[in-house]
Protein backbone atom coordinates (compact mmCIF):
# COMPACT_ATOMS: atom_id res chain seq x y z
CA UNK A 1 0.00 0.00 0.00
CA UNK A 2 1.31 3.86 -0.78
CA UNK A 3 2.06 6.40 1.80
CA UNK A 4 -0.21 8.89 2.35
CA UNK A 5 2.05 11.44 -0.26
CA UNK A 6 2.43 8.87 -2.64
CA UNK A 7 -1.69 9.00 -2.85
CA UNK A 8 -1.36 12.88 -3.37
CA UNK A 9 0.73 12.44 -6.01
CA UNK A 10 -1.16 9.94 -7.69
CA UNK A 11 -4.42 11.94 -6.94
CA UNK A 12 -2.58 14.95 -8.32
CA UNK A 13 -1.15 13.04 -11.93
CA UNK A 14 -4.67 12.16 -12.03
CA UNK A 15 -6.07 16.34 -11.64
CA UNK A 16 -3.46 16.94 -14.06
CA UNK A 17 -4.56 14.14 -16.84
CA UNK A 18 -7.86 15.86 -16.39
CA UNK A 19 -7.47 19.51 -16.69
CA UNK A 20 -5.08 18.46 -19.50
CA UNK A 21 -8.20 17.65 -21.40
CA UNK A 22 -10.19 20.25 -20.71
CA UNK A 23 -7.87 22.74 -22.18
CA UNK A 24 -7.08 20.10 -25.37
CA UNK A 25 -10.92 19.69 -25.74
CA UNK A 26 -12.08 23.80 -25.21
CA UNK A 27 -9.16 24.56 -27.59
CA UNK A 28 -10.97 22.93 -30.10
CA UNK A 29 -14.03 25.05 -29.18
CA UNK A 30 -12.45 28.52 -29.74
CA UNK A 31 -11.34 30.87 -32.85
CA UNK A 32 -8.41 29.88 -34.00
CA UNK A 33 -6.45 32.83 -32.33
CA UNK A 34 -5.12 33.76 -29.34
CA UNK A 35 -7.32 32.15 -26.87
CA UNK A 36 -6.48 28.92 -28.56
CA UNK A 37 -2.94 28.99 -28.22
CA UNK A 38 -3.52 30.02 -24.57
CA UNK A 39 -6.09 26.99 -23.99
CA UNK A 40 -2.82 24.48 -26.17
CA UNK A 41 -0.48 25.90 -24.01
CA UNK A 42 -2.19 25.33 -20.43
CA UNK A 43 -2.80 21.95 -21.79
CA UNK A 44 0.73 22.01 -22.51
CA UNK A 45 1.97 23.00 -19.37
CA UNK A 46 -0.18 20.63 -17.35
CA UNK A 47 1.34 17.55 -19.44
CA UNK A 48 5.04 19.09 -18.31
CA UNK A 49 3.45 18.60 -14.69
CA UNK A 50 2.41 15.12 -14.93
CA UNK A 51 5.20 14.30 -16.33
CA UNK A 52 7.29 15.98 -13.13
CA UNK A 53 4.81 14.58 -11.05
CA UNK A 54 5.44 10.77 -12.60
CA UNK A 55 8.63 11.44 -12.05
CA UNK A 56 9.03 12.28 -8.64
CA UNK A 57 6.81 9.31 -8.03
CA UNK A 58 8.74 6.82 -9.19
CA UNK A 59 12.57 7.96 -9.19
CA UNK A 60 11.82 10.91 -6.72
CA UNK A 61 13.58 13.14 -9.39
CA UNK A 62 13.60 16.84 -8.89
CA UNK A 63 14.28 18.63 -12.02
CA UNK A 64 15.43 22.23 -11.67
CA UNK A 65 13.25 25.42 -10.58
CA UNK A 66 13.72 28.66 -13.20
CA UNK A 67 13.49 32.04 -12.20
CA UNK A 68 10.34 32.19 -14.06
CA UNK A 69 8.15 29.09 -11.70
CA UNK A 70 8.90 31.39 -8.66
CA UNK A 71 7.49 34.18 -10.18
CA UNK A 72 4.62 34.84 -7.42
CA UNK A 73 1.31 35.45 -9.21
CA UNK A 74 -1.84 37.77 -8.04
CA UNK A 75 -5.02 35.18 -7.87
CA UNK A 76 -8.10 37.53 -9.65
CA UNK A 77 -10.63 35.67 -7.61
CA UNK A 78 -13.54 35.79 -10.55
CA UNK A 79 -14.51 32.26 -10.50
CA UNK A 80 -14.15 31.61 -6.89
CA UNK A 81 -17.61 32.47 -6.43
CA UNK A 82 -19.36 31.85 -10.02
CA UNK A 83 -21.53 28.38 -10.01
CA UNK A 84 -20.18 25.40 -12.16
CA UNK A 85 -22.49 24.08 -14.16
CA UNK A 86 -21.65 19.99 -15.06
CA UNK A 87 -19.50 19.66 -17.89
CA UNK A 88 -21.65 18.03 -20.33
CA UNK A 89 -21.43 17.38 -24.12
CA UNK A 90 -23.26 20.51 -25.10
CA UNK A 91 -21.56 22.96 -21.64
CA UNK A 92 -20.75 26.62 -22.92
CA UNK A 93 -17.33 28.13 -23.23
CA UNK A 94 -18.18 30.01 -20.26
CA UNK A 95 -19.47 26.83 -18.20
CA UNK A 96 -16.06 25.46 -19.10
CA UNK A 97 -14.12 28.82 -17.88
CA UNK A 98 -15.51 28.53 -14.80
CA UNK A 99 -14.98 24.93 -14.17
CA UNK A 100 -11.32 24.72 -15.69
CA UNK A 101 -11.06 28.29 -13.00
CA UNK A 102 -12.26 26.42 -10.11
CA UNK A 103 -10.12 23.33 -11.25
CA UNK A 104 -7.15 25.28 -10.79
CA UNK A 105 -7.77 26.85 -7.85
CA UNK A 106 -8.46 23.71 -6.43
CA UNK A 107 -4.85 22.18 -8.02
CA UNK A 108 -3.42 25.31 -6.41
CA UNK A 109 -5.12 24.30 -2.95
CA UNK A 110 -3.87 20.84 -3.01
CA UNK A 111 -0.33 21.63 -3.82
CA UNK A 112 0.24 23.90 -1.36
CA UNK A 113 -1.32 21.72 1.09
CA UNK A 114 1.39 18.85 -0.23
CA UNK A 115 4.21 21.59 0.36
CA UNK A 116 3.17 21.85 4.21
CA UNK A 117 3.30 18.18 4.56
CA UNK A 118 6.42 17.34 2.63
CA UNK A 119 9.62 16.28 4.64
CA UNK A 120 11.98 16.74 1.54
CA UNK A 121 12.92 19.89 1.08
CA UNK A 122 12.87 19.22 -2.94
CA UNK A 123 9.36 17.77 -3.04
CA UNK A 124 8.26 20.77 -0.33
CA UNK A 125 9.77 23.03 -3.13
CA UNK A 126 8.22 21.77 -6.13
CA UNK A 127 5.33 21.12 -4.79
CA UNK A 128 5.34 25.54 -4.09
CA UNK A 129 6.05 26.21 -7.54
CA UNK A 130 3.64 23.55 -8.90
CA UNK A 131 1.09 25.64 -6.79
CA UNK A 132 2.69 29.02 -8.01
CA UNK A 133 1.81 27.52 -11.55
CA UNK A 134 -1.72 26.78 -10.71
CA UNK A 135 -2.11 29.62 -9.60
CA UNK A 136 -0.61 31.36 -12.96
CA UNK A 137 -3.41 29.20 -14.68
CA UNK A 138 -6.32 30.55 -12.74
CA UNK A 139 -4.89 33.68 -13.72
CA UNK A 140 -5.16 33.18 -17.50
CA UNK A 141 -8.37 31.45 -17.55
CA UNK A 142 -9.73 34.06 -14.88
CA UNK A 143 -8.22 36.69 -17.91
CA UNK A 144 -9.86 35.39 -21.06
CA UNK A 145 -13.23 34.53 -19.20
CA UNK A 146 -13.12 38.61 -18.13
CA UNK A 147 -11.95 39.12 -21.86
CA UNK A 148 -14.96 37.21 -23.35
CA UNK A 149 -17.17 37.32 -20.32
CA UNK A 150 -17.34 40.69 -18.68
CA UNK A 151 -15.87 43.57 -21.10
CA UNK A 152 -18.81 43.90 -22.59
CA UNK A 153 -20.87 44.56 -19.40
Amino acid sequence: MSNPVEQALQTAILREIAAYELYAATAKLVEAGPSQKMLLDLAAQERGHRRRLENVLSRGAFARLTTEQEEQVLDLKITDHLVASPLTPDATLQDILIVAGQREGNSHALYSALAQVADDPQAQRLFEVLANEELKHKQLVEKLYDELFYSDN
